[in-house]
């Protein structure tokens, strides 16, 4: 990407709203731009924070893993959305991985001169703080679905999310919608054949089909951040 291509990436990107032309030039310029493949980690668990990212184009999942390697993810970033916010203010290794879901490009900005634009443009840290918020929010709304509702409940919530997010035609494999869901493979095969059953939704490999978005609204309850 060239400059023009990253100032124009940043007036559209979430958390640089209300900035000027001015100061999302000077953003761009200190940013630079990465290409990853499908499958390609973007950064790793564990690995020390060094620069700020977020999606110019294809699909880029966050995941959180436990020490036994369970693994859950929490965001699927789109173009335009950020992928790291807490990292580059504090450096240190995080329990967080960023992977590729598609072909993609990635843009960058070394930590340091990613905090430094935040302090210099505060409203940058009102809006991350209120992204960060909504973050929270929809995990710890997570948290509680964990312990309290089956497998079929959190999944419904999940395909509920997605559809509002992606549209009635998601891109998604059983493995990928069972770490957004907080479950096994197996037990989100079960629930997709009993949600085929009720006529929800439609399945092929890869691909799941919203037939009836109606129903999901009903049965899903409210979307959480993701």
């Amino acid at each position: 990407m060239d400059f023009l291509e990253r100032a124009a990436f940043f007036r559209g990107a979430l958390g640089f709203e209300g900035l000027t032309r001015e100061q999302l030039g000077e953003i761009a310029q200190a940013a630079f731009s990465k290409r990853f493949v499908k499958g390609e980690i973007i950064f790793d668990q564990n690995d020390p924070c060094k620069c700020f990212h977020a999606v110019a184009k294809g699909l880029v999942k966050v995941s959180i893993f436990s020490p036994s390697g369970f693994r859950m993810t929490y965001l699927i970033a789109r173009p335009g959305e950020p992928l790291n916010l807490v990292g580059p203010f504090i450096g240190s290794p995080r329990t967080l991985s960023a992977e590729a879901m598609e072909d993609s490009v990635v843009v960058c900005m070394k930590r340091q001169d990613f905090t430094a634009m935040v302090f210099k443009n505060p409203v940058l840290i009102t809006n991350i703080i209120s992204i960060l918020g909504h973050a929270l929010d929809s995990a710890n709304s997570r948290m509680i679905d964990m312990l309290e509702k089956r497998v079929d409940q959190r999944l419904l919530r999940v395909l509920h999310t997605l559809n509002h997010k992606f549209g009635a035609v998601l891109n998604f494999t059983s493995s990928e919608l069972a770490e957004l869901a907080g479950t096994t493979g197996e037990s989100t095969l079960r629930a997709m054949s009993r949600l085929r059953r009720m006529g929800i939704v439609e399945t092929a490999r890869g691909v799941v089909r919203i037939v009836d978005p109606e129903r999901l609204e009903h049965l899903g309850s409210e979307t959480f951040w993701i």
